[in-house]
Formats: C-alpha cells, sequence, structure tokens
C-alpha cells in the first residue's frame, strides 16, 4: 500500500489545481491564485536558486521539468501533457502530434494523448506498456495518480550524495540482478520450533547479489551498471544514497514510489554459513518489458565488455538478460552466478550455450538440473552442465575454486581463512576474475584471472556488513603478495 505523506498529497493537490488552462508556466506561476508555496518549499527549489539566481517561479518550472523528465515513459507522456510541460517536444523537436500535447486548454491535451498513445511512446524509442487511455480515465484517476508519483518524487530529491569519482577504468560492465535491504543476524546458534536464542548481532545493511556484484566491480576498477528495480520508502533511498557514493550510476536503477523496498533476513553463523530468507515485493517491484526496452538499457547492454547475471530478478527479466548478452554480434563475457536457487530451471537450458562462466555452490549448481542427486561428483556435475552449452563451470566452496571445461580441469584452494564461508564471497570471485579477464584479455591466462578472483574471495571477509566488504585492487594485491610469502618464506 502506498504511504501517506501530508506533503506530498499537499505537492499533488497543487499539480491537479496547476492543470488546468495552460498548465504550469512562469507566468501562470506569477498570476495564479493557486497557492505555490509548498512548491517553492522544495528543497530542489531552493538549491536550484541557490546555485543559479533564478525567479521561483523559474525555478519551480526547472525542477519539475526534470522531474518529469525522468519519470517512466507513460507517466512521462501523462505528467507532461497534464502540465504542458514541454518535455516530450525539448527530446523529439517541433511536430505536429507533440505540439497538440500542449494547447493551452487541457481537454484538448487529453484529446492528443488518448489518440497518439502509440505513436508518442515510438517517439520516446518505447512500445506501451498499457493500452491507450481515454479522455475520461485520464480526467477521473490517470492523471492524478501520475501526478502523486510526481509530487513523491519531487518530494523526496533531497539533497544528492557526493558520488565518488570514477577514475580511470578497465572496463564497462552491466549487472543484472537485485538491491535489497539486507538484515543480518549472527547467532552461534538458531533456535528450534518454539525455543528463543539471544543473536550475537543484528544490522541493517545494503545487500543483493546483483548490488554486491556492483559494488565489488566498481572497487576493482570496472564501470560497473546496475539494472535492478527498487522500492520508492527510506530503505530504498538509501540504497540509492550507497551505490552513489560508491560512484556507481544509477541511470538504470527504477525506483517505484510509494512501495517498500524488497528485503532479505540473512542467517549468518559464526563460521560463515549463511542462510537467506527473501521478500522481493515481486508484484509491486519489478522490471517490465517496457523498463528493459529503454534506450539508456539497449545502449548499456549494446556497449558492455561483460554482463554478470544473478538468479535474483524475475525469470523473464534473467531470460532477457542472457538473451541480449548471448546474441550480440560482437558477444560480451557473461558470468550467470547461480544463486539464489529457482525453481524450473530447464527455461533458461535453451541460453546457457552462450555463457562463459558458471559460478556458485555446489549445491546451487546442483539446482540448475533436473535430477539435483543425480551426478555422485563434482565432475559428474560439471559434466552435465557443459552439456548445456556453459563454457566453464567454476564451483566456489570454502573460499577454493573448482574449474572445469572443456580446456581445464582444476582445483584451486584459496589463501587461509579462519571462516569456512561468509556471504558475498562468490560475488568478490566473480567480479575479479571479470575484471581480470577484460584487463588481461580473455585469451590470456585463464589461471591467473583464476587465482586473482580467489583472492578478492578472501580478502575482507565479512559476517555482516556484505556489500561494504568488498575488496578494492590494492587490497586484493595485498592477499596475494601475503599468500605468496607463506607460501615461499
Amino acid at each position: 500500500m502506498a504511504r501517506y505523506d501530508a506533503n506530498v498529497e499537499g505537492v499533488r493537490s497543487v499539480f491537479l489545481k496547476l492543470r488546468t488552462r495552460s498548465g504550469l508556466t512562469v507566468e501562470r506561476l506569477d498570476a495564479t491564485e493557486v497557492d505555490v508555496r509548498l512548491l517553492a518549499e522544495l528543497p530542489a527549489v531552493r538549491r536550484h536558486i541557490r546555485e543559479t539566481g533564478v525567479s521561483e517561479g523559474e525555478a519551480i518550472v526547472h525542477v519539475v521539468t526534470s522531474v518529469v523528465a525522468a519519470l517512466e515513459p507513460a507517466d512521462l507522456l501523462i505528467a507532461d501533457a497534464a502540465l504542458a510541460l514541454g518535455v516530450l517536444r525539448a527530446r523529439v523537436g517541433d511536430r505536429p502530434e507533440v505540439e497538440r500535447l500542449y494547447a493551452d486548454d487541457l481537454g484538448e491535451r487529453r484529446r492528443a494523448l488518448a489518440e497518439g498513445w502509440g505513436a508518442l511512446h515510438e517517439l520516446l524509442g518505447v512500445t506501451p506498456g498499457h493500452p491507450s487511455p481515454t479522455v475520461r480515465s485520464l480526467r477521473g484517476t490517470i492523471e492524478a495518480r501520475t501526478l502523486g508519483v510526481l509530487a513523491e518524487r519531487c518530494v523526496d530529491d533531497a539533497e544528492p550524495a557526493d558520488v565518488e569519482p570514477l577514475g580511470q577504468t578497465v572496463g564497462f560492465v552491466v549487472v543484472v540482478g537485485s538491491a535489497v535491504t539486507d538484515h543480518v543476524v549472527v547467532s552461534e546458534q538458531w533456535p528450534g520450533v518454539g525455543e528463543a536464542v539471544q543473536a550475537e548481532s543484528f544490522d541493517v545493511h545494503p545487500g543483493g547479489k546483483g548490488l554486491n556484484l556492483a559494488v565489488a566491480g566498481r572497487r576493482l576498477g570496472l564501470d560497473a551498471r546496475l539494472v535492478t528495480a527498487i522500492g520508492g520508502d527510506s530503505q530504498a533511498k538509501d540504497l540509492l544514497q550507497f551505490m552513489r557514493k560508491e560512484g556507481l550510476a544509477t541511470e538504470l536503477v527504477k525506483e517505484t514510489p510509494g512501495v517498500a523496498n524488497p528485503r532479505a533476513l540473512v542467517l549468518v553463523g559464526q563460521t560463515g554459513e549463511t542462510r537467506y530468507l527473501g521478500w522481493t515485493n515481486e508484484t509491486e517491484v519489478s522490471l517490465s518489458r517496457e523498463d528493459l526496452r529503454a534506450p539508456r538499457v539497449r545502449e548499456a547492454m549494446a556497449a558492455a565488455d561483460a554482463v554478470l547475471v544473478t538468479l535474483e530478478p524475475p525469470m523473464e527479466t534473467i531470460k532477457w538478460a542472457l538473451s541480449v548478452a548471448t546474441t550480440r554480434r560482437e558477444k560480451p563475457l557473461v558470468l550467470l552466478q547461480a544463486s539464489p536457487p529457482r525453481e524450473t530451471p530447464q527455461q533458461l537450458y535453451r541460453l546457457l550455450r552462450g555463457v562463459d562462466y558458471l559460478v556458485g555452490r555446489e549445491g546451487e549448481l546442483r539446482r540448475l538440473l533436473s535430477d539435483p542427486d543425480g551426478p555422485r561428483t563434482v565432475d559428474d556435475l560439471a559434466r552435465s552442465l557443459l552439456s548445456l552449452g556453459v563454457g566453464a563451470v567454476c564451483v566456489i566452496e570454502s573460499f577454493g575454486c573448482k574449474i572445469r571445461s572443456s580446456v581445464i580441469s582444476q582445483d584451486i584452494e584459496g589463501p587461509p581463512v579462519p571462516l569456512d564461508d561468509a556471504p558475498g564471497v562468490r560475488e568478490a570471485f566473480s567480479a575479479a576474475l571479470i575484471q581480470k579477464l577484460i584487463q588481461e584479455g580473455a585469451g590470456r591466462s585463464r589461471e591467473e584471472a583464476l587465482r586473482w578472483a580467489i583472492a578478492a574471495m578472501a580478502t575482507n571477509p565479512s559476517l555482516d556488513e556484505i556489500a561494504e566488504s568488498m575488496p578494492g585492487r590494492d587490497e586484493v594485491e595485498r592477499t596475494l603478495e601475503t599468500d605468496r610469502i607463506l607460501e615461499n618464506p
């Protein structure tokens, strides 16, 4: 259920009043009888006045227009027409079908939107995700809902976090996975039915395997972009703040105003064994086909040196990511992290032929087979997966890697770590492997890349601060150097 916020509702009420007649213009704001003080007091408006010295009316129009321009295509068109802002015209130029959206009469703007619904979406480079609205439905509930979304975005547009500069990068990767709020509980023992046990610690952190991969990639020198959907509550805002502080661009992250962000309960034992209980809020927080076809997403997928995919998103999103990545004329490196296990993994079989690296625990990889208990050994398991067309299978256990492919079969132990496992280590491995392969060239020593990735796993393992513990290049180098000294004292 959408939250109630008096300030958001007040701003929406102002928008509903301003949509009449010629819409939201500087001239209208200067002469209107509508009380626009709530708009004038928006943090983004005050910030724009402070930075540019423009008038209050100019600042309001600038901020609202900027927020509308960042909405999803359907909401963008509805808000643009309702307030006659000129967002679409600024993107595609003067066209007769576009000019009707900015008529002086609201009724004419609604007719133009309803009649041109499909064509206007095409101008934005997308197909409509919903049937064409009628003038009556626009007047009834649709405009009010969209202006509520706009109001929430305007109210929530607080001071942006400082974004760390990217610096020199070694490659560009796209990650398709989840960004969630982790509720992490560390305990020596777990209660049985009806029992109560006191945990060692509890904390809330940014999480999700997709976010972990993106953060790890960024810290290792990659320009990493995360394709995901998040909610619109305070925890979702905290995730965005964290991403920006890590230097991650967020233009491929879809915000869903008014709904709760996905969460995960992460149960971690003292030796690092981990259990997850997730709540994805998938009915309200997900990427639509329209989202995945957006120009910015298509451009990122077309330019990526590598695409890393987890099994967290809805199956249709996973299939889309693998299909787009594996059918590119110049195919990027493709890594699939087989976590969390999914029902009916057979839906992915035809797409595994384009996967270069399949990474996971042995149990997770077994869950990709129709008969998980069929293979007796790791070699049997790998043969079953390689027969589906996977390039290489990486079984990650105890901070080491067993890799099987048509050209290599090797068990590589990791550095000594005082844990059996830790959450996030497979994401550190995957990001480091891809980073080294891009940096050195995929045809160079795969064993060197594997040893680098294993060292990344063993660097900064944490029981609770998962995304925050992802290693940087200098830290991985120190782990490798320490390991060399221990091997050759």
